[in-house]
């Protein structure tokens, strides 16, 4: 979620009222908060450049495999077929949107509190950004784990299966859901970047924006 201006929605709200009861229980233990989160526009720069080496390798891998990526072979040849493509290529992205949300979802319910039960989905109109969140701490493993597997299974797993089959259809398609794990690779990235060691953690998903919140103190 992006950091921003707009209105809260109800559920927004409600989190974030939960997140500052949660907050201010752990500065009464002598946490300290670091936030991570990033901005669209942040992500949609700077997390697009970290996931290009994913798109190049799935390309070059295609490329060195049978001659060229293959988009427009149809194009003179099949037309219909062409075209078909290319509709199927822009309604997937709803379901498959809604798949890196659920699997977000699922990864992260393996260490939340009370499994399923404290993941929420939403959508936010002003981006058009659907979204997943947790409202129990996380531990570290366990926040890139769900971070990263959306992009890594209908990312480089569509590619890797556009490669094996010889299909440009899938690999287009892998390549926009690769690029579309941009704030997950880039939050990602900024977590293990952060160093955590000797210290007692806690992660907890920011109510409202895209990214965390880790609240630390020193080790007794």
């Amino acid at each position: 979620m992006a950091k921003s201006e707009r209105p809260l929605t109800e559920a927004e709200t409600r989190r974030a009222e939960a997140f500052k009861v949660k907050e201010e229980e752990l500065y009464s233990k002598g946490y300290k908060r670091v936030d991570l989160t990033i901005s669209i526009l942040k992500a949609n720069v700077v997390g697009v450049l970290l996931t290009l080496p994913f798109v190049a390798a799935l390309a070059g891998l295609y490329i060195y495999r049978y001659g060229s990526l293959g988009f427009f072979d149809a194009l003179d040849t099949e037309p219909v077929k062409y075209f078909i493509g290319i509709f199927i290529f822009i309604i997937s992205y709803i379901p498959l949107a809604a798949l890196h949300e659920g699997i977000h979802g699922l990864c992260w319910s393996f260490g939340a509190e009370h499994g399923f039960k404290d993941i929420e989905f939403g959508f936010i109109k002003q981006n058009l950004t659907p979204y997943c969140t947790c409202s129990s701490p996380l531990k570290k493993s366990i926040y890139i784990f769900g971070s990263l597997m959306p992009m890594t299974v209908i990312g480089i797993g569509l590619g890797i299966l556009a490669i094996l089959i010889g299909n440009p259809l899938i690999l287009l398609i892998a390549f926009v859901q690769t690029m579309g794990g941009a704030g997950d690779i880039l939050i990602s990235v900024m977590l293990v970047c952060h160093k955590t060691s000797g210290k007692d953690s806690v992660l907890l998903d920011h109510p409202t924006e895209c990214g965390l919140v880790v609240f630390e103190r020193e080790k007794a």
